[in-house]
């Protein structure tokens, strides 16, 4: 393993107090099951009992009604399928009118708190999409975590993108075909990027300061440890973080303080220390199977990070 710093105790009691505010805010949101409380109608449609991750298809009957929003754990997508009917939205004193026909859509953002009032009965379909599927998808396109994602509420958009994702989850759900999993990951993976291209704003930070994402270390860290005997290129890790070479060497470096080659190095070491310490394992035998060309260069490398031969470290047990 690899030897990390020992954590800032002010740092970790500042860390510990932040996911515990962010666990309550996330307790207090309203999770699609929910929405009926506030929404009251008729369920047409319902995923609920699909192993659908990320992603849910619910459909109502409603009658004309005023509805307060609560503030909700997802996105939640409109598509409308009935006669024409007045959509108002409002907050506060902000308020806006729109008239919804099939074939339009309105996007209710989470975690904010409005009132929609239409006169008509409607037929919908609601897509609810978790923000942490936003946050994937733009730490895939961006190769960075965002600082923010906002998504503001839309009234009544002509949008045919989401329209195709309604009815591609729809099939899904009235049918078992084989496959289903990954066409309704695909979907998800379709509509995040779609929201974030054309409705949402995000703010990333400066790229001269960027490393890699949570996910891009986990993977690149797993292919070291689990191929150190082997040789390892860049081409290697810089494919599974999903970027060239040449900006994977620069946010690497951003991301761990010292460049692939380096980290490598050490890793093989901080092996061949634990089995100079748990085994009488020849120093020869060591070196090859922690991915070194031959014992010389075996030692040189251990001197330079321990700055002392693997014979002397092993003695000095």
């Amino acid at each position: 393993m690899i030897a990390r710093q020992p954590p800032d105790m002010a740092s970790c009691a500042a860390d510990t107090a932040e996911a515990g505010r962010n666990r309550a805010t996330a307790r207090a949101l309203v999770p699609p099951e929910r929405i009926p409380e506030w929404i009251p109608g008729v369920q047409t449609l319902d995923s609920s009992d699909r192993d659908w991750s990320g992603i849910c298809l619910k459909g109502y009957h409603y009658l004309g009604q005023s509805a307060a929003i609560p503030q909700m754990r997802d996105y939640m997508i409109v598509g409308y399928g009935s006669s024409p009917t007045s959509m108002r939205r409002s907050e506060g004193r902000t308020c806006e009118e729109r008239v919804v026909v099939p074939g339009r859509v309105s996007i209710l953002t989470r975690a904010e708190v409005s009132t929609w009032t239409w006169r008509d009965p409607i037929q919908v379909r609601h897509i609810y999409l978790s923000h942490s599927e936003i946050e994937t998808a733009a730490q895939s396109v961006f190769c960075r975590d965002p600082l923010s994602i906002e998504i503001a509420d839309c009234v009544s958009a002509e949008d045919p993108h989401i329209q195709n994702c309604f009815d591609m989850l729809e099939v899904e759900l009235k049918s078992d075909g084989f496959g289903q999993r990954l066409m309704v990951d695909a979907v998800r993976s379709l509509l995040a990027v779609h929201l974030l291209r054309h409705y949402a704003q995000v703010r990333l930070p400066d790229e001269r300061d960027v490393g890699l994402t949570a996910a891009q270390r986990h993977r690149v860290v797993d292919l070291i440890e689990s191929r150190l005997s082997e040789k390892i290129d860049l081409d290697q890790l810089a494919c599974v973080a999903a970027m060239s070479t040449f900006h994977f060497c620069r946010r690497f470096k951003v991301a761990f303080g010292i460049s692939p080659y380096q980290y490598v190095v050490r890793a093989r070491v901080a092996k061949a220390k634990e089995m100079l310490s748990h085994s009488n394992i020849p120093i020869k035998v060591i070196a090859l199977d922690c991915g070194f060309t031959d014992q010389s260069h075996f030692c040189r490398a251990f001197r330079n990070v321990t700055g002392v031969s693997p014979g002397v470290y092993r003695s000095e047990l």
